[in-house]
């Protein structure tokens, strides 16, 4: 069977040191779980369990936790950075006739209760050859980042704007849309795939599919979404998994 998923899973997550100082960053615990686990476990209950992780910092320890992923009921392999190659370095390592012809792609560290079966029926409805989550937050929150502009019906993407042009695609909006780091993409992304390394998803992948003249569908994400990057947004997820989770509180 083909592989269903990709997970980003190469970070260093310097910010949540010295958590991070001998461990990669998907393997930080939440409640006495590697982080990761949940994203795996989320995929898993969406029907998706054959999934490719791609790894590089400490990346043997992630392949250790997790081995083949039969413990957890999937089938798990591995994308290994002989050096780092940047977020799209999975672009490089795939075998891409080894993905199904829609793909998810997914970072390990962003915890997200998206609802996949939606994001599934967007992409098929609206998205050619990929289609991306969008997370509304506060304009001034998000004035640093690549900004994602949808269309009036916010079913498809219309453009994915740099970084440098963030504060003037959010002047006079209260509100705009940054990537939840959750994408589908079709196996022709192959196509347009920058040669270049290292190669970042957000400078070079998505800006070519934004650009590419095929339709891009975009899912306006309202489900709990958290970046985990640093020790705050860390003990937020933390809160909210304990709200979900009863057997926690019992314990």
């Amino acid at each position: 069977m083909p592989i269903q998923a990709i997970l980003l899973a190469g970070g260093k997550g310097t910010r949540l040191a010295p958590l991070t100082d001998n461990l990669p960053k998907p393997l930080v615990l939440i409640h006495g779980k590697p982080m990761m686990q949940y994203v795996l476990e989320h995929l898993r209950a969406a029907g998706i369990t054959r999934v490719a992780i791609s790894v590089a910092h400490l990346g043997h320890m992630i392949q250790e936790t997790f081995g083949d992923g039969s413990q957890l009921g999937m089938h798990l392999s591995y994308l290994v950075e002989p050096e780092p190659m940047g977020t799209g370095g999975w672009t490089k390592l795939v075998h891409w006739d080894e993905l199904n012809e829609n793909f998810i792609v997914a970072n390990a560290d962003n915890l997200f209760w998206i609802d996949v079966a939606q994001f599934w029926e967007r992409h098929r409805a609206h998205g050619d050859i990929a289609t991306i989550a969008g997370i509304e937050l506060p304009s001034v929150d998000i004035a640093k980042y690549e900004i994602l502009r949808p269309n009036v019906e916010h079913k498809n993407l219309e453009a994915y704007v740099d970084r440098s042009q963030a504060e003037t695609e959010l002047a006079g909006k209260e509100t705009g849309f940054i990537s939840s780091g959750w994408y589908i993409m079709n196996r022709s992304v192959r196509d347009i795939v920058d040669d270049v390394l290292p190669i970042s998803n957000e400078v070079h992948v998505w800006p070519r599919i934004a650009t590419s003249g095929r339709s891009v569908g975009f899912y306006h994400a309202t489900e709990p979404w958290f970046d985990s990057g640093t020790h705050e947004r860390l003990a937020r997820v933390a809160t909210h998994i304990l709200s979900i989770t009863p057997s926690l509180r019992e314990g």
